[in-house]
Formats: structure tokens, sequence, C-alpha cells
């Protein structure tokens, strides 16, 4: 396992070696993300491994956690929301291939053979990020 998420790696040797990464990624090195919370403050904790499953196709799977400062859509006010979030994709190197495989798993489109890592942590969070936020005083 190699300490820290590297900005890309090549898909294919990753897939081919089993590679796995874990370390932190600053919040403030997410622009995308960063804009939508109330500080660019903390990190996400990031584990990510590139293997091949069973039947031979290759996947990334892992997991991202960390604090993320939202507003509550309710009270409006700021409080830190929990993320733990498990990632399981399937590395596809055509969009017919992925339009394929939609149903059936969680597609990945690998252009150039290159897995943007830090690109995919953010858009993974601000995908798990609630339409409408609410604190846990208002969420009941």
């Amino acid at each position: 396992m190699k300490d820290g998420i590297p900005l890309h790696v090549k898909a294919s040797a990753a897939v081919s070696r089993g590679s796995t990464w874990h370390g932190s990624i600053p919040l403030s090195a997410l622009p995308r993300l960063a804009a939508v919370l109330t500080s660019a403050a903390g990190e996400l904790r990031v584990e990510l491994a590139a293997e091949r499953d069973t039947a031979g196709a290759s996947r990334l799977r892992g997991g991202i956690a960390g604090e993320l400062g939202l507003v509550c859509q309710h009270c409006m006010n700021p409080y830190q929301w929990p993320l733990q979030l498990a990632l399981d994709l399937r590395l596809v190197s055509s969009e017919a291939e992925e339009r394929r495989l939609l149903h059936d798993c969680e597609p990945l489109l690998v252009e150039d053979d290159t897995l943007r890592l830090h690109d995919l942590v953010e858009e993974e969070v601000i995908l798990a990020i609630p339409i409408a936020p609410r604190c846990t005083s208002c969420a009941v």
C-alpha cells in the first residue's frame, strides 16, 4: 500500500499490479468541492485499490471519509456532516461499454488509460452531498 493519493495513475498498470493507495487529500485541493462547503479547512481520508475481480474485470474499490461543513437548509446554520463513502467502480474504456454496464454496476469511463484520482474523489464526494442538507436537530 502506497502512502498518499497521486493526482493520476496509468489505469492498466495500476490494475495489473493491484496497486493500493491510502492517504489524505486536503479539501482546499478540491476546488469544486470546496466551493460548496462552509470551509475548505480539513481533509478527506481516502483508501483506493485497483484490481481485477473474479471475472477479470478491472475495478477501483475503496472508501472516502471526512467531515464536511454544510449549511442546514432548514435552520440555515452551518454544521459538520460526517461523510463515509464506499466506492466500487468498474473501469471501462468506451462509452458503449459504459452504457452497456450502467444497469449492472457503477462504470467509470477511463480515458487515455489515466485514472485521475483526485478528480474522481472530488466528483464522488460532490455526488454524495445531500441536495437539501439538514443538521441533526432539524433532521427529525
